[in-house]
């Protein structure tokens, strides 16, 4: 797998290099519908050599260490994410019926977050209690991720740090923190339903 995979990085970048005098191509804009981002007609190799195309050749901050990283993930779990402009990685399992979700919305979810060597720090199922929450009072990877789905959605979240809890992490409540600080989260979210706004 990894001498496939460093294959595809150098054919990423010779072709690349040959398109220099091409102006470059800026992420293509989120669906207005849902839509599922299936992988069903795609070999491994177009879902590694698509991944390959997001690799940054020498990171120089946190979010390109973190896009690396994730990128890594997905290539290993044959993961065929899409990016948004943001630098979130999604991939839609299930999209929903009706209408997508929007920015105020009141819903109920179910989810399981894991870091990228794939230990669980949260699940609602394993606790019974599914999160109710607005769609704009998560962190930034959700508010915006949320949004490509609809009631009934499932979707995969591949979340750079910097949408998630950045610098700070997040803490565990005893003194120590459950998300240590700059740290790319994975989270797969079903939506359960969109809920009537608490009175």
């Amino acid at each position: 797998m990894k001498i496939r995979i460093i294959q595809f990085i150098f054919f990423t970048m010779m072709l690349s290099s040959c398109g220099g005098n091409q102006a470059a191509q800026s992420d293509p804009p989120l669906p207005n519908k849902p839509m599922a981002s299936g992988s069903e007609n795609r070999s491994e190799d177009e879902i590694i050599l698509q991944l390959s195309a997001h690799l940054v050749a020498n990171p120089e901050n946190q979010n390109e260490r973190d896009q690396n990283a994730i990128v890594d993930y997905a290539i290993e779990q044959l993961l065929p994410l899409e990016r948004t402009p943001s630098g979130l990685f999604y991939y839609i399992q299930e999209p929903g019926e009706g209408e997508l979700l929007k920015w105020a919305d009141y819903i109920k979810v179910d989810y399981q977050g894991y870091f990228l060597d794939g230990k669980v720090f949260d699940d609602t199922r394993k606790r019974g209690k599914p999160l109710q929450f607005y769609i704009g009072n998560m962190i930034k990877g959700w508010n915006e991720g949320l949004q490509l789905v609809a009631p009934g959605g499932r979707i995969l979240l591949a979340v750079p740090s910097a949408l998630a809890y950045g610098k700070d992490g997040l803490p565990d409540g005893k003194g120590g923190l459950l998300v240590p600080e700059n740290t790319p989260l994975v989270f797969e979210v079903e939506v359960l339903e969109k809920l009537e706004a608490p009175k």
